[in-house]
């Protein structure tokens, strides 16, 4: 463990904010105001129409998962509501974070939060093959969920093109499919394959490879 710890002292943060992590251990929000607010409402409806209607309320576009054709908005940092494409990322920095958006109406579905989002470009010739297939022009999309305990991953180890979660210190490859490398989590990170579409926005070619969000007890 302390070998991990050192391995942390490298990593930059990936929010240009002081956010807190979301796992239930670490006591965190976590969910974006469209999330609490859907969620709420969601509440509210079982109160007056009882179960039946509460759950038709939780559903819709934006509390589903990732689908494809889906756009990726950035949502942190200088590029903040900008759509994707790939000449927006430089290869090897850090990730930036976002939600995926409705083709249509650009909308992100993020009252289903394990649809947090990292969005990275690296060099596709040090990608294996099947992470080189899913990738656009070298971006790759992974969750931003960790598989463990379900905080947010925040630390890009850049050095080592790694990404690391600093609740429980869990390491992931995105250049093999988002491995573990280290720390507790067993479970690589969800992806989502890319290509461009016709306007040259990245774009989701199919939906998460796995689904998102940590361990379940």
């Amino acid at each position: 463990m302390s070998n991990v710890r050192g391995k942390a002292t490298e990593a930059e943060n990936i929010s240009d904010g002081n956010e807190p992590c979301c796992c239930a251990e670490c006591d965190d929000e976590g969910l974006s105001r469209r999330a609490v607010m859907g969620y709420g409402a969601a509440i509210a409806a079982v109160g007056g129409l009882g179960l039946a209607g509460g759950a038709h309320a939780a559903e819709g576009p934006l509390n589903m998962p990732v689908q494809p054709g889906d756009r990726f908005m950035i949502t942190k940092g200088k590029l903040k509501q900008t759509l994707l494409t790939a000449d927006l990322l430089e290869s090897g920095a850090r990730p930036v974070e976002g939600f995926p958006v409705t083709p249509d109406k650009h909308e992100p579905r993020d009252v289903y939060r394990n649809n947090r989002l990292l969005m990275l470009k690296l060099d596709e010739a040090a990608m294996d093959a099947e992470t080189r297939a899913r990738s656009a022009g070298g971006v790759l999309v992974y969750s931003a969920v960790c598989t463990h305990k379900g905080c947010t991953i925040k630390s890009w180890m850049a050095k080592q093109q790694q990404l690391r979660c600093h609740c429980h210190l869990s390491i992931f490859d995105p250049l093999s499919g988002g491995t573990v490398k280290g720390g507790p989590a067993r479970r690589q990170l969800p992806a989502v394959p890319l290509e461009v579409d016709a306007e040259g926005y990245v774009v989701a070619a199919a939906g998460w490879t796995a689904t998102p969000g940590g361990a379940k007890k």
